[in-house]
């Protein structure tokens, strides 16, 4: 905004003004002033008003003006270079642009906060979900250690199963641990992208499951698909910053013409300053005209700024395609990702009914607990990959939002 205002600014009526006074030997030699007022319009021309005066014994007869002074009102143009396009201008169309630009970068750093923030909560109810899977493993290996343990008491079972029991409830307990030291860590995480950094990370709620997210992706992945994906403030700040190439190559093209000034003043005939009066047969005019015999700095100066241009326009199209190839490998990910959560479902239910066939035949005396444990062993193994497939799917989900740039990830 600031730069947009500075731009505006070139466009600001302009007053200036200078005195000459030299007195020599008690003698006024000359006196002169001159006031001016001029307004820029809006490319290489100006309106203008002014007064000068001028006396004294040994004054430059042309600088001469009536004793009240000499007010005038006239107008700058140049005719080749800046009659369609100069600086000024040039200035402010870049500025216009550097604020579509400088919007595109704000949405850059919302859309990557937004994405960072959205990976560690999905990361962090993972984690939370596997932490589940361990205390609810654990709670069962503690409930079959007391019982066999009970059964050890009575004579029922070898001790020996008493040791196994107690060394598999061990590791279920160190796993339950580790899952809840990973969970503190991401939890600290989460607290520093709060929008109170002060606030503690033991405050901080998950208060989603894991399966709830991933049904809101599988709900609203279709509508992020059909996004377009040529929205991404990436994309949108290359586009913004060629506009601003192209003022700037059009600029320099336009300083290769000559260079041809006229200037023109209508002259008050009145003896009355404060009632002007302005004809056609007072006046004072004249033009000058300028062209580098070579044109070497302006041709070359042009080539340099097509060739940004150019440099520009080409990582535009390439930074695009990397998000089409980027966009279409993440919708096959997904695709592949459904896949292996449908035969991760499958085996969680298989490995599901075969511990619950082990448990009724290990109560019944017909199975052990080493076999038993194994049962269990796979269908955590089971259900933790089937909790990493979803939260797979749930990243490519955030992903396919972040290359759409659409700053909302709504679940």
């Amino acid at each position: 905004k600031a730069q947009l205002k500075a731009a505006r600014g070139g466009f600001d009526p302009q007053l200036s003004g200078n005195i000459e006074n030299k007195q020599f030997n008690a003698n006024n030699y000359f006196t002169y002033a001159n006031a001016e007022l001029k307004q820029p319009l809006y490319t290489s021309q100006y309106l203008k008003v002014g007064y000068q005066y001028a006396q004294g014994a040994y004054l430059n007869p042309e600088n001469t003006t009536p004793l009240p002074g000499l007010p005038y009102i006239g107008f700058e143009a140049s005719l080749l270079q800046g009659l369609i396009f100069d600086k000024r201008r040039a200035e402010l169309v870049k500025a216009r642009h550097y604020s579509e630009y400088f919007d595109a970068e704000k949405k850059i750093q919302v859309n990557e906060l937004l994405f960072a923030a959205s990976n560690t909560y999905a990361e962090a109810i993972y984690i939370k979900k596997v932490n589940s899977l361990y205390t609810y493993f654990a709670s069962l290996a503690a409930q079959r250690f007391k019982g066999i343990s009970d059964l050890s008491s009575a004579g029922e079972r070898p001790a020996i199963d008493t040791i196994e029991a107690a060394i598999f409830l061990q590791g279920r307990l160190l796993d339950q641990q580790a899952g809840e030291i990973e969970l503190v860590k991401k939890l600290n995480e989460l607290s520093v992208l709060h929008a109170l950094p002060e606030v503690p990370a033991n405050t901080v709620k998950l208060a989603d499951s894991l399966e709830l997210v991933y049904s809101l992706a599988v709900k609203n992945i279709q509508q992020t698909i059909l996004l377009q994906q040529d929205v991404n403030p990436v994309v949108s700040q290359y586009l913004a910053k060629q506009k601003v190439l192209e003022a700037e190559k059009r600029l320099k093209r336009e300083m290769i013409k000559p260079v041809l000034d006229l200037r023109y003043n209508f002259l008050n005939v009145s003896n009355d300053v404060s009632i002007p009066v302005f004809n056609t047969n007072n006046y004072k005019w004249g033009a000058t005209f300028s062209l580098p015999l070579f044109l070497r700095k302006p041709r070359n100066e042009y080539k340099m700024a097509t060739l940004d241009a150019r440099n520009n326009e080409l990582e535009t199209i390439n930074k695009q395609n990397q998000f089409n190839f980027k966009r279409k490998f993440i919708l096959e990910a997904i695709s592949l990702t459904a896949v292996q959560i449908d035969n991760a479902q499958r085996s969680v239910a298989y490995s599901r009914l075969l511990v619950e066939a082990e448990r009724l035949k290990f109560v019944n005396g017909e199975s052990s607990l080493f076999l038993l444990n194994t049962r269990e062993n796979k269908l955590l193994e089971t259900e933790l990959k089937l909790a990493e497939y979803k939260l797979k799917f749930i990243k490519s989900f955030l992903e396919l939002s972040y290359l759409n740039g659409d700053n909302r990830y709504e679940l």
